[in-house]
């Protein structure tokens, strides 16, 4: 049978498991509930000099503290006088104990000795007890100054993380959500505590943009230096407004290796292009159901490409002596874009056109440009949120669309 540990040996495993988390543990106070774990009154800058008596009722108070014996530490720390670690032990025990007034006491403290760190770290923790997060986190990053160290830093960056970088994170997922005031609650919770926080201010620019607030968006923007996201989002406010111009110069204004620059600056230049074209062309834009002579017009205004082209001779169409497309149809049909009547010399230019003509003559353009035709909802095994619809009878907004969505290819 075996003989149970004797006394003396259970009292030495004891005393060996103390040592060695003794050694393993900072100097710190335990602390109750939820609370961090509280700095040592004795350590760190700002302790003053202290009497031997002073230091050793100090050092007593401190132990007592760290073994939950309050009321011990609190009698200790009186014996010791009017001096700040005994202020703190004070402050400390009344934080244990969950009293209203310890941050008050410890804000008192440190104005009464802004050198001791200990005592702004035990602030930042009472502070946080009592939700004041400004305060806990102005507090933890002043200790941090005062007392360099691992924990002190990890403690300003776990605020951080929590206050100020977790928030604009769910602001994000707030604004990929469509919750627009949710967002901007949690940027303006976020810069309260860090008015410079990385980000936010582009982060409210992008939620006004989002919610169409554009003269808002561009009063944040107008307050941000030249940096590739802000120049970005210009340049799509510039858009949304048809400032063509402006979303040019914004595009044009992005480093050379941004990798959304060629495709938004081409788009800008295309639309600008399209806003400045002929008025029979921007009729034909506007048109809610074409005719054969508008979509030609189209075709070829959006990529004017095509009329640099080699394609067959031109056969004679004696109904577009008149047109003001002229010169668009001739070249969708010396390419074989569209057909002509050879038989009657007519290409007849207002009569209607459907869906099939416009994916047909689309996907020809495409192929001339060595591009990808657009996706069309009618294709098979289409991503329904990505393809174009075409209305029945197509409208000229729909052709636009539809031209600018050919993928570039490898002459684009």
């Amino acid at each position: 049978m075996r003989r149970p540990r004797s006394c003396p040996s259970i009292v030495l495993v004891a005393l060996f498991v103390a040592v060695v988390l003794g050694w393993l543990w900072p100097p710190e106070l335990a602390c109750a509930g939820d609370l961090p774990r509280l700095p040592s009154a004795l350590e760190g800058p700002g302790v003053p000099e202290l009497g031997r008596r002073q230091a050793r009722h100090l050092e007593r108070s401190v132990h007592e503290l760290e073994h939950g014996n309050l009321a011990a530490a609190v009698k200790r720390a009186t014996k010791a006088g009017a001096v700040s670690p005994a202020h703190l032990v004070l402050a400390q025990c009344k934080l244990l104990e969950g009293a209203d007034d310890a941050q008050s006491e410890l804000e008192a403290l440190c104005e009464w000795n802004p050198e001791y760190a200990a005592a702004w770290l035990t602030l930042s923790v009472a502070a946080e007890a009592a939700g004041d997060e400004q305060t806990a986190l102005e507090a933890a990053r002043h200790a941090a100054g005062l007392w360099p160290g691992d924990s002190r830093d990890a403690r300003v960056t776990e605020l951080e993380n929590r206050w100020v970088v977790g928030r604009l994170a769910r602001a994000r997922e707030l604004l990929t959500a469509g919750d627009h005031e949710g967002a901007l609650t949690e940027v303006a919770s976020a810069t309260n505590l860090d008015s410079n926080a990385p980000g936010a201010r582009l982060l409210v620019g992008e939620i006004l943009f989002d919610a169409g607030r554009f003269d808002e968006a561009d009063a944040v923007l107008a307050e941000l230096p030249d940096i590739p996201d802000a120049l970005f989002l210009r340049g799509r406010i510039a858009e949304q407004r048809g400032d063509w111009q402006t979303a040019m110069d914004s595009y044009a204004a992005l480093p050379p290796d941004h990798p959304d620059r060629a495709l938004a600056l081409d788009h800008a230049q295309t639309r600008w292009r399209l806003s400045v074209l002929p008025t029979y062309a921007r009729e034909a834009m506007s048109s809610e159901a074409l005719d054969r002579g508008e979509l030609a017009v189209l075709l070829v205004a959006v990529e004017p490409r095509l009329e640099t082209l080699p394609g067959s001779h031109v056969p004679v169409m004696s109904d577009i002596v008149d047109h003001p497309g002229q010169r668009e149809i001739v070249t969708v049909v010396r390419l074989g874009i569209m057909e002509a009547d050879l038989r009657d010399h007519r290409f007849h230019p207002d009569a209607p056109v459907n869906a099939d003509t416009v994916r047909e003559t689309v996907n020809r353009t495409a192929a001339l440009l060595h591009a990808d035709p657009p996706q069309w909802c009618s294709d098979e095994d289409v991503v329904r949120s990505t393809c174009i619809i075409l209305s029945s009878p197509p409208s000229g907004g729909e052709v636009v669309s539809a031209v600018l969505g050919i993928a570039p290819g490898a002459d684009r």
